[in-house]
């Protein structure tokens, strides 16, 4: 038996088990896995040297804002972070100029991110409340899903209910997918003239504007048109243990209505809102040190679905005008080079399994986005997307380490346990030690195939 690479000595992850194995690669794809020992020729090998082997990272909900925002990121430069994360594999947002609002920007921005990609990609088209003719097209063209608001935001216009019972309806009759941020526009406009009457510019008024309150009755109300339409919906970072409870319990009725929640929201709270004001300025913003330890619990529980970066950022000057007036920074934080290593620490602390992050951050993404059995897992005939893990390295995160074009991450100077160590895409190392070794344009565009995450 030969093949192009051999990966010995390493402990394979899937969500089910952790075993002992060789792997073989040949022309990009996983050929076999070996007792380790067995005898086979490669051009290359790699010992693993007892370590973790995981499937290369799916990270659902990316911004990389390219093309038409490249202040803020470059698919170059947002791809190597990936890359270098242990993340071989994002699917990225429908905002760029011109945005994804139907078929031909799709097919431009295809062709255009084909030449700047590091790691291989999918992409969402977007629901806007009169774009509802456009979809079946863009899901027939090999798009993960769509992204959607309930609220005004980042330019995006607020889906109100019978726009969301209208699209629903539609996206339900194609089988396609929503992933959709959830916050009462009404309430949180509401707070923002309340907050600004009184004066406030503090960095706590961020946590008051966009409410507990504004996600729970944003994602009661999806929930209830999800169960209506019968549409496989994605509920994007959910931040309350008790929203996770009701998601949970429409997914136990036979509803495919999932929740995503983030790194970001394992670790953060208020106290740092308060410390760091606009460097951890996002929505929802993140929750009480007591439910951030109840999100753990829930985790491990089976209630959360994928994890995804929302990497969203922004040049530090940006974040830096909220210094003195919060409202003056925008919403959002990078976190594609840290996620992985975010919750590689989680695992490291006891929070939870390196098989329970498996499921959530690589197999069970590319399932319910269509991108499996190519991605999420290594097995005989998937894409060759491999990440060995070092997790006795300790690392202390910085901003100067950060690949992403906004050079700052919320936590520089936080200490982990856990590291990617090396990447492979597709059978070809692409990152070691956290440097990029990979080549631009390299990654490729993933065509959905079936979603079949299922029940």
């Amino acid at each position: 038996m030969s093949g192009d690479l051999l990966v010995t000595n390493g402990l394979v992850v899937s969500s089910a088990e952790t075993v002992a194995a060789d792997i073989l690669v040949k022309d990009g794809r996983i050929e076999a896995l070996l007792r380790p020992g067995t005898q086979a020729q490669a051009d290359q090998k790699f010992d693993a040297a007892g370590r973790y082997v995981i499937p290369g990272g799916v990270d659902g909900h990316t911004h990389m804002m390219d093309p038409g925002y490249t202040d803020r990121e470059e698919f170059e430069t947002g791809t190597m972070a990936a890359g270098a994360g242990g993340i071989t594999t994002i699917v990225d947002h429908h905002r760029t100029i011109p945005a994804v609002y139907s078929l031909e920007p799709h097919l431009q921005k295809v062709e255009y991110l084909n030449k700047k990609a590091c790691v291989d990609f999918g992409l969402k088209g977007g629901i806007s409340p009169d774009n509802v003719k456009e979809l079946e097209a863009m899901w027939n063209a090999g798009i993960t899903g769509f992204k959607t608001f309930t609220c005004n935001l980042h330019g995006v216009k607020a889906m109100y209910s019978g726009f969301l019972m209208r699209s629903f309806t539609e996206v339900a009759r194609i089988g396609g997918t929503v992933l959709i941020h959830c916050e009462d526009d009404g309430i949180c406009q509401y707070n923002e003239e309340t907050l600004k009457e009184q004066g406030r510019t503090d960095y706590a008024s961020q946590w008051e504007w966009r409410s507990k309150l504004a996600e729970r009755v944003a994602v009661q109300t999806v929930i209830a048109i999800a169960k209506q339409t019968r549409c496989r919906t994605n509920i994007a970072h959910v931040s309350q243990p008790e929203l996770l409870e009701h998601i949970h319990e429409a997914w136990m009725e036979g509803y495919e209505i999932y929740a995503e929640t983030c790194p970001h929201y394992f670790y953060l709270t208020p106290d740092d809102l308060k410390k760091r004001g606009p460097w951890v300025k996002f929505t929802p913003p993140m929750n009480t040190a007591e439910k951030r330890d109840r999100l753990w619990e829930l985790f491990n529980r089976g209630y959360i679905t994928t994890i995804g970066s929302d990497h969203c950022p922004y040049p530090k000057e940006q974040k830096a005008a909220g210094e003195k007036n919060i409202w003056d920074a925008p919403n959002g934080i990078p976190g594609i080079d840290t996620s992985l290593k975010l919750m590689l620490n989680g695992v490291n602390q006891g929070r939870t399994t390196i098989n329970r992050l498996v499921e959530c951050m690589c197999e069970k993404p590319a399932k319910l986005y269509g991108l499996y059995p190519r991605k999420g897992h290594i097995h005989v005939g998937a894409d060759a997307d491999m990440v060995v893990v070092d997790m006795a390295k300790e690392e202390t995160l910085s901003n100067e380490k950060v690949l992403s074009k906004c050079k700052w991450t919320p936590f520089d100077g936080w200490n982990i346990r856990g590291v990617p160590h090396t990447v492979f895409l597709r059978g070809r190392m692409i990152a070691q030690e956290g440097k990029f070794t990979g080549t631009v344009g390299y990654g490729q565009f993933v065509p959905r195939g079936t979603p079949c995450l299922g029940r």
